[in-house]
Protein backbone atom coordinates (compact mmCIF):
# COMPACT_ATOMS: atom_id res chain seq x y z
CA UNK A 1 0.00 0.00 0.00
CA UNK A 2 1.03 3.55 -0.93
CA UNK A 3 1.37 6.21 1.68
CA UNK A 4 -0.23 8.94 1.83
CA UNK A 5 2.78 11.16 1.06
CA UNK A 6 3.84 9.57 -1.97
CA UNK A 7 -0.26 9.26 -2.97
CA UNK A 8 -0.46 13.30 -2.39
CA UNK A 9 3.51 13.86 -4.17
CA UNK A 10 2.27 12.17 -7.32
CA UNK A 11 -1.52 14.11 -7.25
CA UNK A 12 0.73 17.01 -7.13
CA UNK A 13 3.14 16.07 -9.74
CA UNK A 14 0.08 15.13 -11.70
CA UNK A 15 -1.51 18.28 -10.95
CA UNK A 16 1.80 20.27 -11.88
CA UNK A 17 1.80 18.39 -15.53
CA UNK A 18 -1.62 19.36 -16.05
CA UNK A 19 -1.28 23.01 -15.49
CA UNK A 20 1.89 23.25 -17.45
CA UNK A 21 0.20 21.59 -20.28
CA UNK A 22 -2.63 24.06 -20.01
CA UNK A 23 -0.22 27.00 -19.80
CA UNK A 24 1.63 25.45 -23.09
CA UNK A 25 -1.29 25.22 -24.56
CA UNK A 26 -3.00 28.62 -23.78
CA UNK A 27 0.55 29.63 -25.58
CA UNK A 28 0.68 28.32 -28.09
CA UNK A 29 -2.89 29.02 -29.10
CA UNK A 30 -1.92 32.95 -28.33
CA UNK A 31 0.70 32.38 -30.62
CA UNK A 32 -1.57 31.15 -33.02
CA UNK A 33 -3.90 33.50 -32.64
CA UNK A 34 -1.48 36.43 -33.38
CA UNK A 35 -0.51 34.23 -36.42
CA UNK A 36 -3.42 34.28 -38.12
CA UNK A 37 -4.06 37.61 -37.22
CA UNK A 38 -1.11 38.93 -39.25
CA UNK A 39 -1.93 36.25 -41.89
CA UNK A 40 -5.64 37.32 -42.28
CA UNK A 41 -4.32 40.82 -42.56
CA UNK A 42 -5.77 42.23 -46.31
CA UNK A 43 -3.37 43.05 -48.30
CA UNK A 44 -4.86 45.66 -49.50
CA UNK A 45 -4.74 47.22 -46.14
CA UNK A 46 -1.28 47.06 -45.93
CA UNK A 47 -1.05 48.65 -49.67
CA UNK A 48 -3.06 51.26 -47.80
CA UNK A 49 -1.06 51.71 -44.74
CA UNK A 50 2.06 52.30 -47.27
CA UNK A 51 0.50 54.74 -49.14
CA UNK A 52 -0.74 56.58 -46.10
CA UNK A 53 2.87 58.70 -45.53
CA UNK A 54 1.29 61.24 -42.99
CA UNK A 55 -0.80 58.15 -40.91
CA UNK A 56 -3.84 59.78 -40.76
CA UNK A 57 -6.00 56.90 -41.97
CA UNK A 58 -6.87 58.95 -44.94
CA UNK A 59 -5.47 59.24 -48.46
CA UNK A 60 -4.90 62.66 -50.23
CA UNK A 61 -4.97 63.24 -53.76
CA UNK A 62 -1.08 63.11 -53.45
CA UNK A 63 -0.82 60.05 -51.68
CA UNK A 64 -3.29 58.34 -53.61
CA UNK A 65 -0.80 59.09 -57.08
CA UNK A 66 1.66 56.22 -55.63
CA UNK A 67 -1.12 53.47 -56.91
CA UNK A 68 -1.52 52.98 -60.40
CA UNK A 69 -5.02 51.95 -59.78
CA UNK A 70 -6.00 55.37 -57.97
CA UNK A 71 -3.45 57.62 -60.21
CA UNK A 72 -4.80 60.10 -63.26
CA UNK A 73 -7.98 59.63 -65.22
CA UNK A 74 -10.44 60.81 -62.13
CA UNK A 75 -9.80 57.14 -60.64
CA UNK A 76 -9.22 58.73 -57.40
CA UNK A 77 -12.66 60.74 -57.93
CA UNK A 78 -14.18 57.05 -58.83
CA UNK A 79 -12.76 56.04 -55.55
CA UNK A 80 -13.89 59.24 -52.74
CA UNK A 81 -17.75 57.17 -52.85
CA UNK A 82 -18.47 60.65 -50.49
CA UNK A 83 -16.42 63.20 -52.42
CA UNK A 84 -14.37 64.48 -49.41
CA UNK A 85 -11.35 64.30 -50.86
CA UNK A 86 -9.75 61.89 -49.00
CA UNK A 87 -9.79 58.24 -49.29
CA UNK A 88 -10.87 56.15 -46.20
CA UNK A 89 -9.32 52.37 -45.96
CA UNK A 90 -13.08 51.51 -47.01
CA UNK A 91 -13.15 53.59 -50.11
CA UNK A 92 -9.85 52.28 -50.94
CA UNK A 93 -10.55 48.62 -50.64
CA UNK A 94 -13.84 48.93 -52.26
CA UNK A 95 -12.38 50.39 -55.48
CA UNK A 96 -9.16 48.51 -55.61
CA UNK A 97 -11.27 45.26 -55.31
CA UNK A 98 -13.41 46.68 -58.02
CA UNK A 99 -10.34 46.72 -60.41
CA UNK A 100 -8.84 43.61 -58.98
CA UNK A 101 -12.19 42.06 -59.82
CA UNK A 102 -12.54 43.61 -63.74
CA UNK A 103 -8.80 42.69 -64.40
CA UNK A 104 -9.56 38.82 -63.10
CA UNK A 105 -12.77 38.85 -65.22
CA UNK A 106 -11.08 40.34 -68.01
CA UNK A 107 -8.23 37.44 -67.73
CA UNK A 108 -10.36 34.83 -67.44
CA UNK A 109 -12.51 35.89 -70.26
CA UNK A 110 -9.07 36.09 -72.67
CA UNK A 111 -8.64 32.43 -71.34
CA UNK A 112 -12.09 31.02 -72.13
CA UNK A 113 -11.25 32.99 -75.36
CA UNK A 114 -7.74 31.25 -76.47
CA UNK A 115 -9.30 27.52 -75.01
CA UNK A 116 -12.39 28.11 -77.72
CA UNK A 117 -9.69 29.09 -80.56
CA UNK A 118 -7.64 26.44 -79.71
CA UNK A 119 -10.72 23.86 -79.39
CA UNK A 120 -12.28 24.99 -82.68
CA UNK A 121 -8.77 24.88 -84.98
CA UNK A 122 -8.57 21.22 -83.12
CA UNK A 123 -12.06 20.06 -84.41
CA UNK A 124 -11.48 21.54 -87.53
CA UNK A 125 -10.35 17.90 -90.02
CA UNK A 126 -8.23 20.72 -91.91
CA UNK A 127 -5.80 21.87 -89.06
CA UNK A 128 -5.14 18.48 -87.66
CA UNK A 129 -1.63 17.83 -86.53
CA UNK A 130 -0.48 21.67 -86.57
CA UNK A 131 0.90 23.58 -84.31
CA UNK A 132 -0.62 26.65 -83.67
CA UNK A 133 -0.19 29.09 -80.83
CA UNK A 134 -3.47 31.25 -79.68
CA UNK A 135 -2.56 34.04 -77.25
CA UNK A 136 -5.62 36.61 -76.59
CA UNK A 137 -5.19 39.83 -74.53
CA UNK A 138 -8.36 42.30 -74.03
CA UNK A 139 -10.47 40.13 -76.93
CA UNK A 140 -7.28 40.53 -79.62
CA UNK A 141 -5.83 36.67 -80.84
CA UNK A 142 -2.63 36.73 -81.78
CA UNK A 143 -1.91 32.98 -83.90
CA UNK A 144 1.34 32.40 -84.51
CA UNK A 145 3.25 29.27 -85.99
CA UNK A 146 3.43 27.37 -89.15
CA UNK A 147 0.99 26.27 -91.17
CA UNK A 148 1.33 24.44 -94.52
CA UNK A 149 -0.08 26.21 -97.47
CA UNK A 150 -2.18 29.73 -97.51
CA UNK A 151 -5.93 27.86 -97.54
CA UNK A 152 -4.72 26.65 -93.94
CA UNK A 153 -3.81 29.97 -92.86
CA UNK A 154 -7.00 31.54 -93.80
CA UNK A 155 -9.21 28.95 -91.88
CA UNK A 156 -7.20 29.70 -89.24
CA UNK A 157 -7.70 32.91 -89.00
CA UNK A 158 -11.82 32.48 -90.16
CA UNK A 159 -12.31 29.99 -87.31
CA UNK A 160 -10.39 32.56 -84.46
CA UNK A 161 -12.34 35.14 -86.11
CA UNK A 162 -16.01 33.36 -85.98
CA UNK A 163 -15.33 32.67 -81.68
CA UNK A 164 -17.46 34.87 -79.56
CA UNK A 165 -15.49 37.36 -77.17
CA UNK A 166 -12.90 38.35 -80.14
CA UNK A 167 -12.47 41.83 -80.83
CA UNK A 168 -9.61 40.89 -83.82
CA UNK A 169 -7.44 38.25 -84.79
CA UNK A 170 -3.11 39.18 -85.84
CA UNK A 171 -2.14 36.84 -88.16
CA UNK A 172 1.68 35.77 -87.10
CA UNK A 173 1.57 32.25 -89.35
CA UNK A 174 4.24 31.59 -91.45
CA UNK A 175 3.27 29.48 -94.78
CA UNK A 176 6.21 26.20 -94.71
CA UNK A 177 8.08 26.90 -97.87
Amino acid sequence: MKSPSHTNRALNAGALTFVASLYFTSATLEAFAIGTEDINQSPLASEFKKLDVNHDSKLTREEAARDHDTAGNGNFDQADSNADGVLSADEYGRYKSGVQQKNLEGFLDDSTVTAKVKAELLKDIGMKGLKISVETYKGQVILSGFVDNNHQLRRAVEIASGIRGVQSVKNGLVVKS
